[in-house]
């Protein structure tokens, strides 16, 4: 999912750029000379034997792509991706901040992965053969949502940003250096860091700025050094992975809902297997052999369709609490005797799981079953096609017969058993999404990403979920939400424990759609024990999908 307005651009035919026969030559180019030209670090003014340094901020009268084009032979490599993952229009309208690595960043990196490569007597790869949804995910990691200028980065911490894409959290801090007679009086830097989905900082990866808030029409443009390496150290497992890795980056939570298109990266027979080499669906990852395509019949997402006995996905998984899980998977199928099972390091963990008719191919149901004891932590989960055919569109896992494990993930439409009054609030008594629990008022719909969020929200309502805190001390709640308006100060909620306000009110802002996701986040203490969770609506305006607390260290 990308946030944005993206048009559709005509193909660059020829367009190829074979960067890495040029990074020799441009290894050692002066950075950026017209920027500084442009006076956009700030100037020093010699006074009385000291400099007085005074940070400035220099606008640009045009938006944040014609910025960067006219910018002549920094920027090529990155506006070329830009264009390839569709993007531009985004740059052109949308509000962003952008952390822009220059031509050079590309170049060391295509270079290493094509020596790789050479080693292995396999052709070169350049910014137009690269995987385009890798491409895409790693493209999103410069481009944050909304304006931000650099002051609202002096936190200890620095500032956790939202991206373009699935709204994953980059981090910004900026400090400033010493000027002659004034310590911290100089031009400011900031460090951009891929958090890499942890809380422990000595894992994260980081690229300082040379340039900072170049002032667009539409947002801030801040310049990365040209010893950044781009793709903070993913690129080439990424692009031409040899062993399976989460494809998101990060593992996907159990509990939670895991959507089947989401399978590890590592390509046939690490990744995957399928028995041809083309993905028949054409959609979501069209290079790879797995057969995706536009789930019909409302469901608002992707489904796996053309399976074949033998078949299998592996999907990265981060399990909570160690104990048995019950769940389920959303599948389709004309036949009454497809089969399928799970593995966990390679180990069955369900045993066969039946898939009924359904009375076609998009005609969905979800198939229960429960899992044996599983082990806490990372592990790989593995999706067998025993016997088809049918199509599949995600996994649901939730604890059995035990409140949600904190840390966690708690997926929204898993409100508490007990109906109105009880488990949630609800203005009226209808499911107005008509999904997943029918008798009930919440109104839970499917969402494109794979599983279900709750729509429909108004002031007052709210949703109730028993949860065991493991330790006490310092989570974040990252909330999920998506909403198409501007909040003029509304669209807030808050969490409440056994009754008491727990952490701040929280917005969900202008994410361009329904369906366009991102986070918010804010810290809380926690008590070890047995709670009574509550998310609160204060008021509506938004879609809401999960919440996921992660422990402060």
């Amino acid at each position: 999912m990308l946030i944005g307005n993206r048009r559709i651009m005509k193909n660059k035919t020829g367009l190829a750029i074979k960067l890495t026969q040029r990074i020799l030559m441009r290894r050692n180019r002066i950075l950026i000379v017209s920027i500084i030209a442009f006076g956009i670090i700030g100037g020093c003014n010699k006074n009385k034997g000291f400099y007085n340094y005074k940070q400035s901020t220099t606008s640009f009268n045009g938006n944040i792509y014609d910025f960067l084009k006219s910018q002549p032979h920094q920027f090529d490599s990155f506006l070329y991706a830009v264009d390839r993952v569709k993007l531009t229009d985004s740059l052109k309208n949308g509000s962003y901040t952008v952390f822009a690595p220059v031509n050079i960043s590309f170049e060391q990196t295509l270079s290493a992965m094509n020596e790789l490569r050479a080693k292995q007597g396999r052709q070169p790869l350049d910014l137009g053969s690269v995987p385009l949804d890798q491409l895409d995910t790693l493209i999103s990691r410069y481009i944050i949502l909304g304006k931000i200028p650099s002051d609202s980065m002096k936190y200890q911490d620095g500032l956790d940003m939202p991206t373009i894409g699935s709204g994953y959290l980059m981090n910004g801090k900026i400090t400033y250096v010493n000027a002659e007679g004034l310590v911290n009086g100089g031009p400011g830097i900031i460090t951009y860091s891929d958090r890499k989905g942890s809380v422990y900082t000595n894992r994260w990866v980081s690229a300082n700025t040379v340039a900072i808030d170049m002032k667009a029409s539409n947002g801030y443009i801040n310049i990365l050094d040209k010893n950044h390496i781009f793709g903070f150290g993913e690129f080439i497992q990424r692009m031409d992975p040899t062993y399976s890795i989460p494809f998101l980056g990060y593992p996907l939570p159990i509990p939670g809902t895991i959507g089947l298109q989401l399978y590890d990266l590592g390509g046939e027979g690490v990744a995957y297997h399928d028995n041809d080499a083309s993905n028949n669906g054409g959609k979501f990852r069209p290079n790879e052999g797995v057969d995706i395509e536009n789930a019909g019949n409302g469901e608002n997402g992707y489904d796996i369709g053309w399976t074949n006995p033998f078949e299998w996905m592996n999907y990265t998984v981060n399990i909570a609490e160690a104990g048995q899980y019950e769940g389920f998977i959303r599948a389709a199928s004309p036949n009454n005797d497809g089969r399928l099972h799970l593995e966990l390091d390679g180990q069955d963990i369900t045993g066969p799981i039946t898939i009924p008719g359904t009375g076609g191919y998009q005609n969905y149901n979800n198939i229960y079953f429960v899992t044996k004891p599983l082990p806490a932590g990372v592990h790989v989960l593995k999706l067998f096609y025993d016997f088809t055919v049918y199509n599949l569109r995600f996994l649901h896992f939730v604890p059995l017969n035990r409140p949600f494990p904190i840390p966690g993930t708690i997926g929204v439409e898993n409100f508490n058993q007990g109906g109105e009054g009880v488990g949630y609030h609800d203005r009226d008594s209808r499911n107005n999404g008509g999904r997943y629990r029918l008798t009930e008022g919440v109104d839970i719909e499917q969402d494109h990403e794979g599983g279900y969020d709750v729509g429909w929200t108004n002031a007052g309502e709210w949703m109730a979920y028993t949860v065991n805190v493991l330790h006490s001390g310092m989570y974040y709640i990252d909330a999920r939400v998506g909403s198409p308006g501007n909040p003029n100060g509304g669209h807030n909620f808050h969490f409440e424990f056994d009754g008491k306000t727990v952490g701040d009110t929280l917005t969900c802002p202008n994410t361009g759609g329904w369906q366009n996701w991102t986070n918010v986040r804010e810290s809380v203490y926690l008590t070890k024990g047995v709670h009574l969770m509550v998310f609160y609506e204060n008021d509506g305006g938004y879609n809401i999908k999960s919440y996921t607390f992660t422990a402060i260290q």
